[in-house]
């Protein structure tokens, strides 16, 4: 019997898990790009779930994302990606890019090519993501709503 800090399964619930390691792995459709990293995990010896940490897995996401970026692959395909490990719909990405939802969805399926610098905007805030920022969605959404010229700003220097 498993001592009281013992780890259950949580899809059969007999098995005590153990530590270990699993390989994350992602290949995009319709293009060559694959990743996999190493990552902690812990296994069942039962029925042989394995457990990944949510957030590890996110960061994995973003990892990728970073990568296509800095790599200079700017694929609908790609776009798509990001969207998603972003956590946007189509319809919120097209409103913080001011693009019709049609737009994103010609991109990302390919009928026509993402603009640039609306890859550059969804780039800058995979790369946000990763080091636990909003700034680039939070200056998007602030353009998004308009605002009046300011009369006048308070500065900080850093």
């Amino acid at each position: 019997m498993p001592g009281d800090g013992a780890r259950r399964c949580r899809h059969c619930g007999d098995g005590e898990l153990q530590d270990g390691t699993e390989t994350l792995s992602l290949e995009l459709p319709r293009s060559e790009v694959t990743a996999s990293a190493a990552v902690p995990a812990l296994r069942c010896p039962s029925c042989g779930d394995v457990q990944i940490d949510r957030e590890l897995a996110q960061r994995f996401e973003l990892a990728v994302c970073c990568e296509l970026a800095d790599a200079g692959v700017g694929s609908g395909e790609a776009l798509r990606h990001m969207r998603k490990a972003l956590g946007l719909r189509a319809a919120e990405l097209a409103r913080l890019l001011d693009v019709t939802p049609e737009t994103i969805s010609h991109w990302e399926t390919g009928k026509a090519p993402p603009n640039r610098a609306a890859f550059v905007a969804v780039c800058a805030m995979i790369q946000d993501a990763r080091d636990g920022r909003t700034t680039t969605r939070d200056r998007l959404a602030v353009l998004t709503d308009g605002c009046a010229y300011p009369r006048a700003l308070a500065v900080k220097l850093r």
